[in-house]
């Protein structure tokens, strides 16, 4: 599935002014001419300045203690398999972030639309490896070097409050909605994370036309880091019968192939027979004017 992730901040505290954020999320800018700069998008705009997303996001405040959270950031990064299925389209990626958040909105169960969340989304092309990764662990890559291939993703900065600046949307509450009555969620808000996940991936691959194999799944993912042994045992034997079904289906796709090629061969064979019989009965017809003149 495409990684979504949601943090406090990728740089400095959220219980402040959110332009530490805005600043390093415009580190590849600082790189391009400016009129070659990727500019910020939300709900109904592709053509946000830097400013005006701190100021928007700052300004959404109320009622908010010092020390409280007043934003998040959500990641979102496809494979490079599912970026090569887009294309590496930077539109495409952000139409489907519209989607994504609008699923945020629709996930805390409070009756939101996408216009009743404020946020600003911005795409980036590089990565870098990070002290955590495997490779660098390894010493295979040093941190802070490129990553090869394609790396887009988005990041996106959400308001704690709604667009309305009135109620409090924290997709890091414990709230699951379990036991609780619809009075007590519309009060406290919920947001199952796993949920969100799930439908996310699922928005991926019905407005884009993916086909998902069951390892790439959240489902599977999820299984497999955090399910119980018997969990995992069953996934695993999940697993093995999807690939057998996808082998069987492969074969039988070669067969049909085979097939269509023997079923042309042999078409091709008796259009070549017909064509020789012709050119034999041709040649056995009498010409015209051969017995005149006999006798």
């Amino acid at each position: 599935m495409p990684h979504i992730n949601i943090t406090a901040s990728s740089s400095g505290s959220n219980t402040g002014s959110c332009g530490q954020l805005v600043e390093y999320l415009e580190k590849e800018n600082n790189l391009k001419p400016e009129h070659k700069a990727e500019l910020w998008f939300n709900q109904s705009r592709d053509d946000l300045r830097p400013y005006e997303v701190r100021q928007d996001i700052d300004s959404n405040t109320a009622k908010l203690k010092q020390s409280e959270a007043k934003f998040y950031l959500v990641n979102i990064s496809p494979s490079q398999k599912e970026l090569q299925h887009i294309g590496n389209d930077p539109q495409k990626l952000k139409d489907y972030t519209r989607r994504v958040m609008a699923e945020y909105a629709a996930n805390f169960q409070r009756g939101l639309g996408p216009d009743d969340v404020k946020w600003y989304g911005k795409v980036e092309y590089n990565r870098g490896y990070k002290w955590t990764d495997p490779e660098v662990k390894q010493g295979i890559n040093q941190r802070g070097e490129a990553k090869a291939g394609h790396q887009m993703h988005v990041q996106i900065i959400v308001s704690r409050k709604d667009s309305h600046n009135q109620r409090l949307l924290s997709p890091m509450t414990n709230h699951r909605g379990s036991g609780k009555s619809e009075a007590h969620g519309q009060k406290f808000g919920q947001f199952n994370r796993v949920e969100f996940k799930e439908r996310s991936e699922a928005t991926f691959d019905t407005q884009l036309g993916y086909r998902r194999e069951l390892e790439e799944t959240f489902r599977y993912q999820n299984t497999m880091s955090n399910g119980t042994t018997q969990e995992r045992v069953n996934m695993t034997l999940e697993l093995r019968a999807a690939e057998q079904a996808r082998q069987q289906q492969l074969e039988a796709a070669l067969r049909q192939v085979e097939q269509l090629r023997l079923q042309a061969e042999q078409a091709k064979k008796q259009e070549l027979a017909q064509q020789q019989q012709q050119i034999i009965q041709q040649e056995q017809k009498p010409k015209k004017g051969m017995s005149l003149g006999m006798g």
